[in-house]
Order: C-alpha cells, then structure tokens, then sequence
C-alpha cells in the first residue's frame, strides 16, 4: 500500500495525452474531498485497497465511471477506483515543474512575481486564460491569489483555457 504525502509527482505520461487527444474517452478533472481517501484496484468497496490519498484537493483525471465508483489517474500516472463521495468538482491543479512555478500578479511573464511554489503545492483553479491559471493557495495562514503558467502545473486540459 502507498501512502501519499509529500507525493513525487511526475509529468502526465504521453499516453494519457493520446486517450485524451484521440477521444477514446472523456476525461475531465476532479479532486481528492479529504486528507484520507482510500483508492482500490477495482469499483467497490471488497476490492483491495491499493492507496491512501492524503493530500485534500489532489488533482486526478477521471476516466471512466461504475455506478458510484469513478476511475481515475493521479498525477503520478497511477490508475485506481475512488468512490464518488471522497471525489470533489473543486477544481485544483499541482506544480510539476521540478524547480516550482513563480506566482505572478496577473497573467504574462512580465508582471510582479509575489510568491513561489514548490513542486508539489497544490493550489485551488480560479480559471484560465491563455497560457495562465489564476490560483489561490494558502500556506502557513497567509493567502496568495495570482497567475501560474500552465506549463508548470497538473490538472488542466490542453483544451481548456
């Protein structure tokens, strides 16, 4: 069993962006509802459970669905079942990029820097625009709201923005 944490994240693996690029299925993205969310091999709660997420507001690709359970990938590119009530529609995305993502004051490379995120944050998506995702995080009780570059971060389609 894994237990995700501090989760190594790993950039969405070519395969993925072909399911999604050829319309094999239609994906769309959700996250983890809790710090405790148990993922299983299979769609039901006698499957095995196969993870534990603890990182609330996860980004995960859900790609297939069975009654109340949804199939999903993680950033890390692992597939599992999660029951549709630990699943939320908050949209969240997580830095990928191995050096982090600097947070700007509005959406081009040009504008202030105000706070830099390490891989791994996961941040709440305001929207997008163009090449940009405005986010909110909050880290240590203070609250940054501003524009990543989309390139730097999992949880968004190549279609949307």
């Amino acid at each position: 069993m894994r237990f995700i944490c501090g989760i190594s994240v790993t950039t969405i693996c070519s395969r993925i962006s072909a399911e999604i690029s050829s319309g094999k299925c239609v994906p769309y993205y959700m996250s983890i509802k809790g710090d405790n969310v148990n993922a299983r091999v299979g769609p039901g709660g006698n499957y095995k459970v196969r993870y534990i997420y603890m990182v609330r507001g996860l980004p995960v690709i859900v790609v297939a669905k069975y009654d109340t359970w949804y199939k999903v990938i993680d950033p890390d590119r692992e597939e599992c079942w999660i029951h549709k009530s630990m699943l939320s529609s908050r949209r969240c995305v997580i830095v990928t990029n191995t050096t982090g993502t600097r947070i700007h004051e509005r959406s081009n490379d040009s504008s202030a820097v105000i706070a830099y995120a390490k891989k791994s944050v996961v941040m709440e998506l305001v929207r997008i625009r163009g090449n940009w995702c405005e986010v909110n995080v909050t880290h240590a009780g203070n609250r940054v709201h501003g524009w990543v570059n989309r390139a730097t971060v999992f949880g968004i389609t190549d279609s949307e923005g």
